[in-house]
């Protein structure tokens, strides 16, 4: 059975990046330079990025569409050419993700 996360993994996890992101951006990388990084190594996949862009999204048009959720989903898939019961997954189920007691086990 895998070992659950813990954070002396993630503090060495965040020095060996820290180590090998001051080797290729210097002193100070800025966010864009870490994301891309991660995302270039394998650590980070696209679609998980996607999805959090979709998830930031929602809620923006969600506004602009003065709480339409139907039209919200509508322009979301228009957007991100997914089909709209792709989008209602990935914003009723995927962001459940992003809740920190699903995230670190400490």
């Amino acid at each position: 059975m895998a070992k659950k996360n813990h954070i002396e993994d993630i503090k060495r996890f965040a020095s060996v990046l820290s180590e090998n992101l001051f080797l290729k951006y210097g002193d100070n990388p800025s966010t864009m330079d870490i994301l891309t990084h991660l995302s270039t190594q394998g650590l980070i996949p696209p679609i998980r990025l996607r999805n959090y862009l979709i998830i930031c999204d929602f809620y923006t048009i969600l506004r602009k569409n003065e709480g339409h959720v139907t039209h919200t989903f509508m322009d979301l898939s228009i957007e991100y050419e997914l089909s709209e019961r792709q989008i209602q997954t990935i914003v009723y189920e995927y962001q459940k993700q992003f809740q920190k007691d699903n995230i670190l086990f400490r």
